[in-house]
């Protein structure tokens, strides 16, 4: 008689943490020119998380017939309706604050003159899983390390030290 083989369990990892990806993170937008946008508060923009499934389906329920359901700025109309949960410290020109409103979000962001900030939302910070991390042992070291690592730009490149001896290079 042969004993039966264990099948091995994979290790369940966790890439981002859901609750945070569902309600939203706080992003405090500074540019290259010290030129302050505000703090924007969006869900995570990642097609494995759960509740931005859910929130897009009854989203093309809800807006099906809209124009700029399917129009050239779609994407944004799309981000704005789902993810966006709301901002603070967004200024008109004589410096007074903006009230959030889905609608003036829209126009915000779909202003050609606002293309960066739109870039830096919805792909550099709502897509990023690293903004929606759970607080954990393992991640508060790997933060750490990540902090502590050496970065400089080099080429036109950033070029970072991970551990002596082993560099990694990235574009951003």
């Amino acid at each position: 008689m042969t004993a039966k083989i264990k099948k091995p369990v994979f290790k369940k990892l966790i890439r981002f943490d859901a609750d945070k990806a569902a309600k939203g993170v706080d992003h405090h937008i500074v540019d290259e020119n010290d030129n302050d946008w505000g703090t924007w508060t969006s869900s995570l923009v990642d097609k494995h998380n759960k509740y931005l499934k859910v929130a897009y389906e009854t989203y093309e329920r809800e807006h099906g017939d809209d124009p700029r359901f399917k129009g050239v700025n779609s994407d944004v109309y799309a981000f704005v309706q789902v993810c966006l949960k709301g901002w603070s410290g967004v200024l008109d020109e004589d410096g007074n604050e903006i009230p959030f409103g889905k609608e003036m979000a829209f126009e915000i962001l779909t202003d050609p003159d606002n293309s960066w900030l739109r870039e830096e939302l919805t792909e550099r910070r709502a897509a990023n899983v690293r903004y929606y991390r759970a607080v954990t042992p393992v991640a508060t070291k790997e933060k750490t390390r990540e902090t502590n690592s050496l970065s400089r730009l080099v080429d036109g490149r950033w070029r970072r030290t991970v551990r002596p001896g082993r560099e990694s290079w990235s574009s951003r």
